[in-house]
């Protein structure tokens, strides 16, 4: 999970430092499009998350191809961030490949990280897992599509708040200040959601069991009921045995 998902940003933004925004895109784009070629070929299936990242990557070179107005030279900055929102906002439309429908794109991390987390369950069982709760709680999938349009969303903001700083001031040093500012603004936002919704989440998966639980012991008594009285009923000769 840490290498397809961090490692390439934060290599994007090392290497912007010593090469060009296009250049560090095609090198930071490496490690996804290689955790997606070794997985397909060592478990005959395609690496979600990664592939995701990938397209991410790719359609942040096609921003940065733009060069010709210094102040367009700032939105290449937002490349990665306007690529990544674009992508998480697809991902809430159901594409169907062969057997396979796309669902949001957090949901994959989230399922990525819960595979990471243990060590009980194999992988395989933990994807049953999550395919059994995508199907069955709805809760569980509006969750995934809410918090995934909020970080496409966020994260598309980044770009719209940058085009609004770049048409109104005339200062590069500022322009990058201010939205650094909000960029910062908005990550903290974005983890407080996502952390207070995954509790709210953990809260009503638990509640959720607890009425489970709470059923299945009064069916269990509703059965003995049942056969204390129908056990009474043959003693006294009411039905035959």
């Amino acid at each position: 999970m840490m290498f397809e998902l961090v490692l390439p940003i934060v290599l994007y933004y090392v290497l912007r430092v010593f090469f060009s925004p296009l250049l560090a895109l095609i090198l930071a784009g490496l490690p996804p499009a290689f955790m997606v070629i070794l997985k397909g070929i060592r478990e005959h299936k395609v690496d979600m998350t990664g592939l995701l990242m990938l397209l991410g990557f790719a359609f942040s070179l096609l921003l940065a191809l733009v060069e010709s107005d210094p102040k367009l030279y700032l939105l290449r900055e937002s490349a990665m961030t306007s690529a990544m929102g674009i992508v998480l906002l697809i991902t809430l439309v159901p594409f169907r490949f062969k057997t396979h429908v796309l669902r949001p794109f957090m949901f994959y991390v989230a399922r990525q990280i819960a595979i990471s987390g243990t060590i009980i369950l194999d992988p395989a069982t933990v994807r049953l897992h999550w395919d059994w709760f995508w199907r069955n709680w709805p809760i569980f999938r509006a969750f995934f599509r809410g918090l995934t349009f909020i970080w496409g969303a966020g994260l598309l903001s980044e770009v719209a708040v940058r085009l609004f700083l770049i048409y109104t001031l005339d200062d590069v040093d500022t322009i990058v200040y201010y939205s650094n500012i909000y960029m910062f603004s908005v990550s903290l936002t974005l983890g407080a959601v996502t952390l207070a919704s995954s509790l709210f989440l953990r809260h009503l998966f638990n509640r959720e069991q607890n009425r489970s639980r709470e059923n299945e012991r009064r069916h269990e008594i509703e059965v003995i009921l049942a056969r204390v009285a129908l056990e009474s009923r043959i003693q006294r000769g009411e039905i035959p045995p």
